[in-house]
């Protein structure tokens, strides 16, 4: 029995170091998972509220040379750090024309190009283009009032249009008013179908006699032009023989009556020789040129006659199917017309025919009035077009000719600046900066020096937040960090002003004195006079979020394995601070620590390890 309860004891025992044991170690593993965080303790003392910047000391109202035109440097007469004087020189440029000069000119002939073809194409006088160039042209006024009138022709062609149009609106609602459905329109629609197809079928009928006929027409007409000129041709050959053969008979008779006289006998002779002559050259040696010329002709003659006779019997058989095909088309043109009318009275009225009559007569005339009105609103809306134009063409040649003579005048401008080649200082100071050389091409207003006139401040500027410009105040001495050769170099704050790049920021403005030059670099400190705090903390301790400025300080919780930390949010405002720490109000005793830094991201209230542990 004693060694049974001695077993339970000891089995009890090695259970509890067990526990222990692994509380322990469980207690430890925990440890290590959370978050390590750095403290420093809240304290109290001075601080010194510092305002740090760095720039490059410049002019505060340096000059800046540069020139109109794109122009070539010839020669660079002075070096940086000189001491110049009103008219020294300072620059020669090479004596070409500029590339604006050249530009300007291009853009010239562009320009007196468009003016020539704005005056082509505007469809104006010459004398309304020289009054347009000597700014004589309509008033903005007659323009407006021009194209107003113009405007209001088409706007009353329209209301007539409108008008018409009601009128035949009106109409047609009558007709639809007095149209009936009792009326038996059976036979009309039946009467208008047989006509339709009808008037296809002359359709289809004068189509294809037509094209049976034009061909034949065609060739009789060729014929009959070729018969009139065989039949000229033979005319003309029958008198030539006929004169020939005439010519003879006279000289003969001449001959007979006086065969002693020779003059008589003579003509005769001749005029034998004549006849001989024309009948010799084919068949005395064969025929009669006049009879060979009469015979051809006559066979010709011939020819186009039977050509002629010919196409004249295939018109004959063609034209009566014609005449009779475009008749009975034109027949049943009227046929179709006829029955569609009679159906209309018929749907309209019934048997009363006049009412119908009637009514179609006051459309037909609605319908005519509407017509004339749309073409007098096509005529309006064309004359509108055409003052517009006008108008339009003598804006636009004013227009090109306004930028023909500016350009005019920015030329000569232009040449007469290129003239010169040299560049004069037109101040005394000293030359902070020479950005060309010679054979630098500098375009028109590039910076080429830079000349701080005498007796002008240098300084050196730069960027803060909101929060560090209302720690410094104009006439504040600022501390030169890097004077690292000890020259003799004083800065004092001269202005504050926003930051154009960031308007969140302030740009604080020291003037800087003695033994600088113009891109000198400098780190400055400005700062208040010191003062004593009851509450200091890190500003690495400080935190932001929404809802503002806070700091986390370390709370304690005792249990039985040991002490447990928490971080616990204390709302606070920042008083002023320095490089390193901040003075703070909120609900602080003044003996808190508070965590600096963290291995992770922490939230409030969350349990946390310290680094120490």
């Amino acid at each position: 029995m004693t060694d049974r309860k001695d077993k339970i004891k000891n089995i009890t025992i090695i259970f509890l170091l067990v526990m222990l044991i692994l509380t322990f170690f469980s207690n430890t593993i925990m440890n290590y998972s959370l978050v390590e965080v750095s403290t420093q303790q809240v304290t109290s003392g001075q601080i010194t509220s510092k305002v740090r910047g760095s720039g490059s000391v410049e002019a505060s109202e340096s000059y800046s040379v540069t020139i109109e035109e794109t122009r070539k440097i010839a020669t660079v007469n002075v070096k940086k750090d000189a001491e110049v004087a009103t008219g020294d020189l300072l620059f020669t440029l090479e004596d070409t024309d500029s590339d604006e000069l050249d530009a300007a000119k291009k853009s010239l002939n562009e320009a007196q190009a468009a003016y020539e073809s704005a005056v082509l194409t505007a469809g104006i006088t010459v004398a309304e283009r020289q009054s347009i160039e000597a700014g004589k042209g309509s008033s903005l006024t007659q323009k407006q009032n021009e194209i107003a009138a113009a405007n209001q022709r088409v706007k009353d062609a329209q209301a007539a249009v409108d008008a018409a149009q009601a009128s035949v609106d009106k109409i047609k609602a009558q007709i639809d008013a007095v149209s009936n459905s009792t009326a038996d329109t059976t036979a009309e629609e039946k009467a208008v179908l047989d006509a339709e197809k009808k008037n296809s079928e002359a359709q289809d009928s004068l189509t294809s006699a037509e094209s049976a006929y034009t061909p034949v027409k065609s060739a009789y007409d060729t014929a009959l032009s070729g018969l009139q000129s065989a039949q000229s041709a033979y005319d003309e050959a029958v008198a030539l023989k006929n004169e020939a053969q005439l010519n003879c008979d006279k000289a003969e008779k001449a001959y007979n009556d006086d065969k002693t006289n020779n003059d008589k006998k003579t003509a005769w002779d001749n005029a034998k020789t004549a006849l001989d002559g024309s009948v010799s050259a084919m068949n005395k040696d064969a025929m009669d040129a006049a009879e060979l010329a009469m015979n051809k002709a006559k066979r010709q003659l011939d020819t186009a006659q039977s050509t002629f006779n010919t196409c004249q019997a295939n018109l004959n058989k063609v034209q009566g199917s014609y005449d009779s095909a475009k008749s009975a088309a034109t027949d049943r043109k009227n046929a179709l017309s006829n029955a569609n009318y009679n159906l209309s009275v018929k749907k309209l009225t019934g048997t009363n025919t006049a009412e119908a009559n009637n009514l179609q007569a006051q459309l037909n005339t609605a319908t005519a009035a509407l017509t004339d009105a749309n073409t007098a609103l096509t005529s309006a809306t064309n004359d509108q077009k055409k003052v517009t134009d006008k108008i339009s063409g003598e804006v636009t040649i004013a227009s090109a000719y306004k930028t023909m003579t500016d350009l005019q005048e920015e030329v000569a401008k232009l040449q007469a600046k290129s003239i010169g080649t040299e560049i004069t200082s037109p101040i005394s100071g000293t030359v902070t900066d020479i950005a060309v050389t010679a054979g630098t091409t500098v375009n028109a207003n590039d910076v080429m020096m830079t000349i701080q006139p005498e007796n002008k401040a240098y300084v050196l500027q730069f960027s803060v937040t909101e929060n560090q410009a209302k720690k410094v105040r104009v006439g504040d001495t600022a501390e030169v960090l890097n004077n690292w050769y000890g020259n003799d170099v004083s800065a004092v704050v001269s202005a504050i002003r926003k930051d154009p790049q960031n308007r969140s920021n302030s740009i604080i403005i020291c003037e800087m004195k003695g033994d600088v030059s113009v891109g000198d670099s400098y780190t400055l400190s400005i700062g208040e006079q010191s003062s004593n705090y009851d509450t200091i903390v890190p500003t690495s301790a400080i935190r932001e979020d929404s809802n503002g400025k806070f700091i986390l300080i370390i709370e304690s919780k005792s249990t039985p394995l040991g002490n447990r930390y928490y971080a616990r949010r204390v709302d606070v405002d920042v008083i002023t601070s320095d490089d390193t720490k901040s003075a703070v109000t909120g609900a602080l005793e003044g003996y808190e620590y508070v965590i600096t830094t963290t291995t992770k991201p922490i939230k409030e209230n969350e349990q946390v390890r310290l680094a120490s542990e």
